[in-house]
């Protein structure tokens, strides 16, 4: 055995799966999918093949004219689920895997239609990151195992799929009422990238190479929020290089979508969370679009390298704010996610493995140790090394990483040995070992500075001695300026301070979710109990994680909002993602 991934049962000596074709039929009745999926293999194998399956019901399996093959599947590991080994008897280079998923699939989420904007027609999505894709499909689920696939998707006839692949293809499906949609991806991807939604979905063209898709009731609400892509997409081909997915098509979710984004290429997934009315939010959006290059075309091997997709995409979505909007926006954002990182650090230990940025998470759930480290450290440890060689020799760097690691998963060794190839000596300039195989922040930290940033930090340091924002010119802050004021106050305040923000700012009724969220955080830690009934309504609202998780731990650390906590969450266990839903139960029993 050479598993090279502890999160996987894939030996890749064994044969490499290079394609799949997939035949699968949508139940909603059921709340399972069932059909083939058909894996080509780079070269014939013989002998044992294991593949990752998670709660899914494999028939039978048969080599390519239609023979039956030996299979077997373990014991379910917790985190692992199932392995799936199949006898290649003689050798071949092609077999199909007859299967259904469960109901219970870790990377499905079957909405009700009340759980929908329409309310008419049910929706399914799936959400693979990071193990969860051997819940849907038999793969080898390990961001090493990169494939093509074809799809062939049948559904309800009223209904729609979408896919991230190349635009899908409708005809009248084979059952009366049905109709099915086929997708190809050309390009190979690892497989938590492997993404497609079902509902009642419409699009709007928002330039040559973009397209949103949501359902019909934020069509124009979502168009406007993003329609400023193209200059996006150029300012990001500004610092990489050329866009190799041919197109930048995005899905605005249901408010039950556990991320902010998920760079699934060529049909990003986007939350709903971001439309908040004024564009104030867009810049999730240009996070996911530089996963194009990072996370997308070059893939961190494994979880242990996380911080290769993640750190240079925060990089690049900041260079990408910085063309866009200047260097004030870029410090700003760089402070919001520096509050969020100390956040993480310290609720892990400053000493904690788990704030390396290379990490050894074998015998660990990847859902469990997920946090701002690998893309906030990652980020700093990245702009120290552009600070370091300069910005014009770092982005030449920049673009010789993507082209040479174009479409290949790779470990942090190899981009230590690509480094000290291509910027010789800066590894030791910067104490990158520190970085990246230590706990904790290294006081080589880069600063990032702005009047304003110093203006609004100070404002909030100072409450506590009577400092207070002088009204008139509160109410013409930026949402990043509130983000910023908020993060920077006592978690804790006194009720009378409470009413004054609210009664001055109209803090509960902000429409901004970023701004409402950190408000809702001060105000449960404090007992507030004027917010209380906005808490219970966002958190019915949203499934976003980075709501959910901070605003639930919040509530249940306080002894008299606890109840209150267990109390939302049991009205609303069963309409989060069961990536969400989990989290939520680890807060509970923590």
């Amino acid at each position: 055995m050479s598993r090279r991934d502890p999160h996987s049962f894939s030996d890749l000596d064994q044969g490499r799966v290079a394609s799949m074709d997939l035949d699968l039929n949508v139940n909603f009745a059921t709340s399972r999918i069932e059909g083939t999926a058909t894996l080509k293999l780079a070269a014939k194998a013989s002998g044992p093949l294991d593949l990752d399956t998670r709660d899914l019901e494999i028939k039978g399996v048969t080599d390519a004219a239609g023979n039956k093959l030996e299979w077997e599947i373990t014991e379910n590991d917790d985190i692992l689920g199932s392995c799936l080994r199949i006898n290649l008897n003689g050798g071949m280079d092609s077999f199909t895997i007859d299967y259904a998923t469960s109901p219970k699939a870790s990377a499905l989420q079957w909405l009700e239609p009340a759980q929908t904007d329409g309310g008419k027609h049910p929706y399914l999505f799936s959400q693979c990151q990071a193990i969860h894709a051997r819940s849907v499909i038999p793969c080898q689920d390990s961001p090493l195992a990169r494939f093509t696939f074809t799809a062939r998707m049948t559904v309800p006839e009223e209904l729609t799929v979408v896919m991230a692949a190349a635009p899908g293809k409708a005809a009248e499906g084979a059952q009366s009422g049905t109709r099915s949609f086929s997708f190809e991806m050309p390009q190979s991807i690892p497989p938590y990238l492997f993404a497609f939604a079902v509902g009642n979905i419409v699009s709007e063209d928002l330039g040559p190479r973009s397209r949103v898709y949501t359902e019909p009731e934020t069509l124009e609400k979502s168009a406007w929020e993003f329609a400023e892509v193209d200059k996006m997409l150029l300012a990001a081909e500004d610092v990489f290089g050329p866009y190799l997915w041919d197109r930048f098509d995005f899905l605005v979710m249901p408010g039950s979508f556990p991320y902010g984004g998920m760079e699934n290429p060529r049909l990003t997934f986007l939350t709903p969370t971001l439309l908040a009315g004024d564009r104030s939010l867009v810049n999730v959006l240009a996070h996911e679009l530089a996963h194009s290059w990072t996370g997308n075309l070059v893939t961190n091997a494994t979880m242990d390298d996380f911080w290769l997709n993640e750190g240079f995409t925060v990089w690049a979505e900041r260079r990408i704010l910085e063309n866009l909007y200047g260097k004030e926006a870029k410090s700003l954002a760089s402070a919001i996610g520096r509050n969020g990182l100390m956040e993480a650090m310290n609720s892990f230990g400053m000493d904690s493995p788990f704030t390396q940025l290379e990490t050894d998470s074998k015998g660990s759930d990847p859902d469990e140790f997920y946090s701002l480290v690998p893309y906030e450290k990652g980020y700093l440890f990245v702009a120290l090394l552009e600070q370091t060689a300069g910005q014009e020799k770092f982005d030449a760097f920049i673009k010789n990483y993507i082209k040479h690691f174009s479409f290949t998963s790779i470990t942090t060794a190899q981009f230590e040995e690509f480094l000290n190839a291509e910027l010789p000596g800066i590894s030791e300039q910067v104490r990158a070992d520190e970085w990246i195989h230590q706990a904790g922040l290294p006081d080589n930290t880069p600063v990032f500075e702005s009047e304003r940033l110093a203006m609004l930090e100070n404002l909030a340091k100072s409450w506590s001695d009577g400092g207070r924002p002088e009204v008139a010119e509160a109410k013409k802050w930026t949402a990043e300026d509130w983000q910023i004021f908020l993060q920077a106050l006592p978690r804790t305040l006194p009720e009378a301070d409470c009413v004054w923000l609210d009664e001055k700012f109209d803090l509960t009724s902000q429409g901004n979710c970023e701004i409402l969220c950190n408000w809702l955080i001060i105000a449960a830690g404090s007992g507030y109990e004027p917010t209380f009934d906005r808490t219970a309504r966002f958190l019915a609202e949203v499934g976003r994680m980075k709501y959910l998780k901070p605003l639930y731990t919040t509530l249940y650390a306080g002894e008299k909002t606890r109840g209150m906590a267990k109390e939302i969450f049991a009205a609303n266990a069963d309409g989060y993602h069961p990536i969400a839903r989990g989290g939520i139960e680890r807060i509970m029993a923590g």
